[in-house]
């Protein structure tokens, strides 16, 4: 995660765009929230396709007494494509729940990402606030990782909170180690 976080920083791809989508609350099994967010995957990476971009992204899967079974994500949103991003992951998620959509199943937050690469001050700004995302997102890791990940204080939760989950735990975008950008 820490890694999918620095490449797509590094080819011009930071992530922008915090989700999270409460599947069981709108009527999907804990044992399909892998299969769900693969659906919602592709129809994100569809819209960004036919608007001439690949989606970056990268999401885990949770399970907590409020939430109960859910997803986080973070992705890449181009700055031109943000007014007509805003409404889809709800659209999307609508289309993907058969029982019926719940309101605030879908979160979805912009993470700016300075528009000047010398606003030093905005990039500080944008990853202490995408590492506590990250940090909040690894929360189920062992605590002895913290330190070691560099992740140490990086936001609001403490490590080694057990969930169960069904499916993947973590994924990230196909290639994300050799993608050249662009």
């Amino acid at each position: 995660m820490i890694g999918a976080l620095q490449r797509a920083e590094e080819i011009g791809a930071p992530f922008n765009r915090f989700i999270t989508i409460t599947w069981e609350r709108s009527g999907i099994d804990p044992r399909d929230n892998a299969r769900a967010t693969g659906r919602f995957i592709k129809m994100a990476s569809d819209w960004m396709r036919a608007r001439g971009c690949r989606l970056r992204w990268a999401w885990v899967q949770e399970s907590s007494d409020g939430f109960r079974a859910h997803v986080h994500m973070l992705l890449h949103v181009p700055l031109d494509l943000q007014p007509l991003f805003g409404p889809m992951p709800t659209r999307w998620v609508k289309r993907i729940v058969e029982t019926g959509y719940v309101g605030k199943t879908t979160d979805s937050q912009r993470v700016p990402y300075p528009l000047n690469a010398g606003d030093t001050a905005s990039l500080d700004a944008y990853r202490a606030e995408i590492g506590g995302k990250v940090h909040y997102m690894l929360k189920a890791a062992p605590a002895a990782l913290e330190a070691r990940l560099g992740m140490l204080g990086a936001g609001p939760k403490s490590w080694g909170k057990p969930c169960r989950v069904f499916g993947k735990r973590l994924a990230i975008w196909q290639g994300w180690r050799t993608d050249p950008g662009g």
